[in-house]
């Protein structure tokens, strides 16, 4: 009966014992979940690598720099006024790592803006206790003028570009992929092709040529009479068609003689037209030159003759 009831007991420890560790392990894997969803970026500006949906925050301390040269342009000598950029500094410091964006939850990539990263450093340093205290300056006019100078120098200075280490490309609806039947826009029309869509106005090439006119070859020498150039079959109309022998004009031609030839207009009145003598003719001046050359060299060798009889 002792080994029982001890060994009951050892079992109730047991059973505490893997429960208490099952809590501890789901609250550690909790942890750890929420702290991998903040991303932290080394400086205010540049580009950060986050997964979607993650929160992007930059350290205070990164952001220190800015802040108290943002700070310097409202402080007044030994700061008569209040504004302590020093101390402004130290309190975006001691805040820790400032919320600032978003690495977007369905896109690629996305922009955090120095206005976004400007407003939250203004916030933080609003929620960090009394302006005179943190350094902002006397009065709330001039700790108003003094986080406007932070915001522009933050906002001008800062900057960053988040990229989604996670995203993918969405896929096709399935409404859309080749081989479907979708109707076309407008027309009501079904395209029952696989791989091809179309609104239903497409044109096909013809599968008969035969009305297009067509030229067929003649005798040698002999002139093709329009009816056989331009088949009966053709659907252009009579006034279209070329005649044989008219020399342009749009009147009809004549009809043949009862000889059966057809009447050629202009015929035997053609006249030649004066144009410019062509560059490879040889003209007056240049006979005259050769029978000159000629009369000459007949000269020189008959007395180069004459000389050596003698």
């Amino acid at each position: 009966m002792r080994n029982t009831s001890l060994m009951k007991t050892t079992r109730r420890a047991l059973t505490v014992a893997a429960v208490a560790a099952a809590l501890a392990g789901g609250s550690l894997l909790t942890t750890g979940t929420a702290s991998a969803s903040t991303v932290l970026s080394p400086a205010c500006s540049g580009t950060v690598l986050g997964a979607l949906g993650d929160t992007v925050a930059v350290q205070g301390k990164d952001l220190a720099g800015v802040v108290k040269a943002g700070a310097q342009e409202q402080e007044w000598f030994l700061h008569l006024n209040g504004v302590d950029p020093q101390k402004i500094a130290d309190t975006v410091s001691a805040a820790g790592a400032i919320p600032v964006g978003q690495v977007p939850a369905n896109a690629p990539s996305g922009t955090i803006g120095g206005d976004a990263i400007a407003t939250a450093v203004t916030t933080t340093l609003k929620q960090a206790g009394d302006g005179f205290a943190t350094g902002l300056g006397t009065g709330s006019d001039q700790q108003r003028k003094t986080l406007d100078a932070i915001s522009r120098k933050v906002s001008g200075n800062c900057g960053l570009t988040a990229y989604a280490s996670n995203y993918t490309q969405p896929s096709l609806p399935s409404s859309s992929q080749p081989g479907t039947t979708t109707p076309a826009p407008g027309t009501g029309q079904v395209s029952s092709v696989p791989g091809i869509s179309g609104t239903g106005s497409a044109t096909a090439p013809p599968r008969n040529y035969g009305n297009i006119p067509a030229a067929v070859p003649g005798v040698a020498g002999t002139a093709v009479p329009p009816g056989a150039l331009y088949p009966s079959t053709t659907t252009l109309p009579d006034q279209v068609l070329p005649q044989i022998g008219v020399l342009g004009g749009a009147s009809a031609p004549t009809p043949a003689p009862a000889g059966g030839q057809a009447d050629v207009r202009n015929a035997g009145n053609a006249s030649a037209i004066g144009g410019e003598p062509a560059t490879g003719n040889v003209q007056l001046p240049m006979l005259l030159a050769v029978v000159a050359l000629a009369g000459v060299s007949a000269a020189l060798v008959r007395t180069w003759v004459l000389r050596k009889l003698s």
